[in-house]
């Protein structure tokens, strides 16, 4: 019989003894790559007699780390780490965590740049970080006053390039490719997933348009659409196409690539297997065997609770 455990950990920190959870009322965390910051929340037993002799908040403070380890039986996986950013007032106590994006937003950046390659300016703003990082020629960068997790967050709005971070390292640049060696997770839809919310679509009634902008190196923007006027706009960045045939067949190519018959939506499922943004999961039917096929994770939102150890899986492209 599966039992459900956890080990909830908060190192020593300045001058308070670690800290050891393995009861807690609730977990939740949300991951992806699409949001910068991953988040967790971890809901305290209302019964908190352990910490009878200290305040809990003079326990669980703001920037304080956090690991969170999750799983049947003992066997748990690190689902989380990162720091605690504050703990709600009200009963239960609810401590809210970000990982570790939260200390890129305390980072300091001022600087400007003529043209330069993204993994460089990486290592310019973030000198002591691992990372993986998009060889992107980008156009004349300059930062002032800002952060380092605030230069993320505007080249994913200005050219699309999505950061996030992967146990320890940053990637930037990089939606699928840091895990596309790794073999898919079979996913049986009648045996081991716990509620299927998925919709299979035909590629004839997916309807998508492609925007396709392309920064210029004096800093001018040219643009080119293709696909479905109706259609979900997804937006797509280049650098240095200055022929607009070739931004159309760029944006004519990722039209095709959206365009495919398959599934759309999510799957709730046990806490096992596990499964995280980024990874490609193998989808199977004894129903309908032609929908079979094998999908990235774009989103997870792992509960831990009274109601269960559940994983919510929120599909991507489908190769």
């Amino acid at each position: 019989m599966k039992m459900m455990t956890a080990h909830i950990i908060f190192p020593e920190y300045e001058g308070l003894p670690k800290v050891q959870l393995y009861k807690p009322s609730g977990v939740r965390i949300e991951s992806s790559w699409q949001r910068l910051t991953d988040r967790a929340i971890i809901v305290l037993p209302r019964n908190v007699k352990d910490f009878d002799k200290q305040k809990v908040r003079d326990i669980f403070l703001t920037g304080r780390p956090v690991e969170i380890h999750l799983g049947y039986n003992g066997n748990n996986i690190r689902e989380f780490k990162g720091y605690i950013t504050k703990v709600s007032a009200d009963i239960p106590v609810k401590i809210h965590c970000e990982d570790e994006m939260y200390r890129l937003k305390n980072i300091p950046v001022h600087f400007s740049t003529p043209s330069i390659n993204l993994q460089d300016l990486i290592k310019k703003i973030l000198p002591g970080y691992k990372a993986d990082v998009e060889s992107w020629t980008m156009p004349p960068q300059r930062y002032v006053h800002t952060t380092a997790a605030k230069v993320l967050a505007f080249l994913k709005k200005e050219y699309n390039l999505y950061s996030y971070f992967k146990d320890d390292t940053l990637v930037v640049g990089k939606i699928y490719s840091d895990d596309s060696g790794n073999d898919p997770v079979e996913l049986i839809l009648e045996k081991n997933v716990r509620e299927n919310r998925l919709e299979y679509r035909r590629k004839d009634d997916v309807k998508i348009k492609i925007k396709a902008v392309s920064t210029l190196r004096n800093g001018n923007k040219l643009e080119a659409v293709y696909g479905d006027n109706d259609g979900a706009e997804k937006q797509l960045a280049f650098y240095g196409i200055e022929v607009k045939a070739e931004l159309e067949k760029q944006a004519k190519r990722a039209y095709d690539m959206y365009k495919k018959d398959g599934f759309d939506g999510s799957l709730s499922l046990f806490g096992r297997p596990f499964v995280r943004h980024g990874m490609k999961v193998r989808l199977k039917s004894y129903l309908y065997p032609d929908r079979d096929g094998t999908y990235y994770v774009d989103e997870t939102i792992v509960t831990f609770d009274e109601g269960g150890y559940k994983r919510e899986v929120k599909l991507g492209n489908r190769l």
